[in-house]
């Protein structure tokens, strides 16, 4: 397909009609979404839209598309329409099945598999208009921007895809800025009065936590020695002189002077440099921060990427419809509790990567690739996670795609990969990558250039990895 932006618009208002007409028939529309912010998120704003319309319909929180769900989904969830938000571009000849019991709508920004049409089968995707859905436009930005389509006062759900594109790490603009698509949907929210954008440092609390408590709570990038130890971080601070206290109460980062902010951003820069971290990396401390001006000031829902935060951690930790409620609008003890959660979802994390760190034989140096075995360490629910905050934080160089792998259960081996931009540059291609692998050796694969995933039968992790070297090597050769 061709036509570009305009394209790629029209494709989401013939998706919109779908829905309308669906809704119109009085059918109960059952959406599928993806488990991480960016699903969250989507299948929230298509649910909402679906709702507005007077229609009803149900979520189910997925991790993947398997010919065992499509047959359950098939023989227990009867429906005229069966929507797939922000997943379902990878799977599209496993969901054929579907196609004998209703119709099906694919909203998604993941490269799709190709050359895979059926009767009754929608699917909108960037990729088709030559727009890239791993930088510029999130799973929830294609459902936002189908909502609109159905009525331009969905513009309020604009905040919530701007919460899933941060939570997709699609920020890879100068200054870690949403770009493409993603800039429009900013823009919505902006001239809607419901969202602000600001430069600032990016400690994640930065309005709600004290700051040593911010400094340790940030892992993007990740800061070895500080990222999960608030008494270093108090420490660290303390020797810097800077003021923690504001009478009784402690000072949060936003309080802070710039002379303030300049010294502790300058002491961390050495610290990281003096870890070989690259200046690239470095500068990630500082960005674009959005803040949603209808939340709650003293909420981390204020600020977007600790939104987005909030929702993998609930969903991470294995309560989803959590993440969901509070996309919804739900507050109070349902924030409290995902609160909770999100610390355990923090300590949990930084604990893996230190040890990932310090257990130097789980990282081995492969031709042209780095492999991290996470076995026994990282369950499959967080290994995504890891893998992308040790991405990030250069702790492990650029120079070469991190793969890592964890048991996933069922004698199977969760995948997850990525890849500087530097590297999707020069040709790497994880998602294409990762789908060929896997294929080959039974399993099943797929993403986007820099961030991709798989899963695959545990006796055929070394033809796996073989192949994926094989194929990153070819990339850069070629």
């Amino acid at each position: 397909m061709a036509g570009g932006v305009e394209g790629f618009f029209k494709a989401c208002n013939r998706a919109a009609k779908v829905l309308e007409s669906h809704v119109a028939k009085g059918s109960h529309i059952p959406i599928f979404t993806h488990d991480d912010p960016d699903g969250l998120t989507a299948g929230t704003i298509i649910a909402q839209a679906v709702r507005r319309l007077g229609g009803t319909f149900h979520i189910r929180v997925i991790d993947r598309v398997t010919a065992g769900l499509v047959e359950e989904v098939k023989a227990s969830t009867p429906s005229s329409l069966y929507v797939f938000s922000e997943i379902g571009s990878g799977y599209l000849d496993l969901l054929k099945p579907l196609a004998s019991k209703g119709e099906i709508l694919v909203l998604d920004h993941h490269k799709p598999v190709e050359g895979v049409e059926y009767e009754g089968l929608t699917h909108v995707n960037p990729h088709y208009y030559g727009i890239d859905g791993a930088s510029e436009i999130s799973g929830s930005a294609v459902c936002y921007f189908t909502a609109k389509s159905l009525n331009v006062e969905n513009v309020d759900l604009a905040p919530l895809a701007v919460v899933g594109a941060l939570g997709d790490l699609q920020d890879k603009d100068y200054g870690r800025k949403l770009a493409g698509l993603n800039l429009r949907v900013v823009e919505d929210a902006r001239e809607a009065g419901l969202l602000e954008v600001s430069t600032d440092l990016m400690f994640y609390g930065r309005e709600t936590r004290p700051v040593h408590k911010a400094i340790a709570s940030t892992m993007n990038p990740f800061i070895p020695g500080l990222s999960g130890a608030e008494d270093r971080c108090y420490g660290f601070l303390v020797n810097l002189g800077i003021r923690l206290r504001e009478d009784d109460r402690w000072r949060t980062p936003s309080e802070l002077s710039h002379k303030e902010k300049e010294k502790i951003f300058s002491e961390i820069t050495a610290y990281l440099a003096s870890k070989g971290f690259k200046s690239a990396s470095i500068l990630q401390l500082i960005g674009g921060v959005y803040t949603l001006t209808m939340e709650d000031k003293l909420t981390p829902l204020r600020d977007g990427r600790e939104y987005a935060s909030l929702l993998n951690a609930c969903s991470k930790m294995g309560k989803p419809g959590l993440a969901l409620a509070i996309c919804f609008g739900e507050r109070g003890e349902v924030l409290e509790e995902a609160q909770k959660l999100f610390n355990e979802y923090r300590r949990a994390i930084s604990e893996a990567i230190n040890r990932l760190l310090e257990e130097k034989e789980r990282i081995k140096a492969l031709r042209s690739l780095l492999l991290v075995e996470c076995f026994g360490l990282v369950d499959e629910r967080k290994l995504s996670p890891v893998v992308s905050l040790l991405s990030a934080s250069d702790a492990l160089g650029r120079d070469k795609p991190i793969l890592a792998l964890t048991e996933s259960g069922e004698g199977e081996v969760k995948v997850s990969a990525r890849a500087s931009r530097s590297l999707a540059d020069r040709g790497v291609n994880l998602g294409e990558i990762l789908r060929a692998a896997a294929e080959a050796v039974g399993g099943r694969g797929g993403g986007h250039s820099v961030a991709a995933g798989a899963t695959l039968p545990d006796e055929a992790v070394k033809d796996f990895v073989e192949k994926v070297e094989g194929l990153v090597g070819r990339s850069l050769e070629g």
